[in-house]
């Protein structure tokens, strides 16, 4: 019997819509390609997410990889507030999986400039029962270790919780650790998949 719900953030309970918030600065198609791989799609960019160099110094890094793009690159980390958005379904699913008195916790990748605006304005958090989060931990999903924290912090049962997330890997670490898994891909994905973990909660969409 499931007791316990897990959810990633990006993609699960927000939309990480990064290439809409980098075309948004209207940057010609050369540049924005630049920059998406300058930044978003650098392997440094999970470095926020793991919290160890510290905000500034991934930028730095950032920059002198492509320091032609400067003024571009660091125009994007002026004001990030539009890069990662809540799903309007993001609360109101907490809520119903409370009320039916399951435990739901986050575990997500994600950094800490962003997380601190994310704690002020994603109503969803208020309403979970904690999480771990990577930049708090210094490790990112798939790392067992992560997985470890939250479960050690909460005293969390593997076999009586569900972890949803958009990411196969990180699935996979969840299921060699005990723990079922939904791989999220839309909202009717997530209600499908609780359901077929005997969680029934909100509304089947057709589309």
């Amino acid at each position: 019997m499931i007791r316990t719900v897990i959810f990633d953030i990006g993609n699960v309970l927000t939309n990480y819509r990064w290439k809409g918030y980098l075309h948004s600065f209207g940057f010609s198609k050369e540049v924005e390609e630049a920059v998406a791989n300058a930044v978003f799609l650098n392997p440094l960019w999970i470095e926020f997410d793991r919290g160890v160099m510290g905000d500034h110094a991934v930028i730095e890094a950032c920059v002198e990889q492509t320091p032609q793009y400067e003024a571009q690159i660091r125009k994007l980390f002026v004001d990030m507030t539009e890069l990662v958005v809540e799903y309007d379904y993001a609360a109101s699913l907490v809520q119903d999986l409370k009320k039916q008195g399951y435990q739901v916790y986050v575990l997500s990748n994600y950094g800490q400039t962003l997380f601190e605006y994310a704690k002020k304005n994603f109503q969803f958090l208020q309403y979970v029962d904690g999480g771990v989060i990577s930049f708090q931990v210094k490790k990112i999903k798939p790392d067992a270790a992560i997985y470890e924290a939250l479960i050690n912090q909460y005293g969390i049962c593997p076999e009586e919780a569900v972890f949803l997330d958009d990411t196969i890997k990180n699935l996979v670490q969840a299921e060699a650790m005990g723990i079922k898994t939904v791989h999220v891909t839309s909202y009717q994905s997530i209600i499908e998949g609780l359901h077929r973990h005997g969680v029934i909660v909100g509304k089947e969409e057709n589309n």
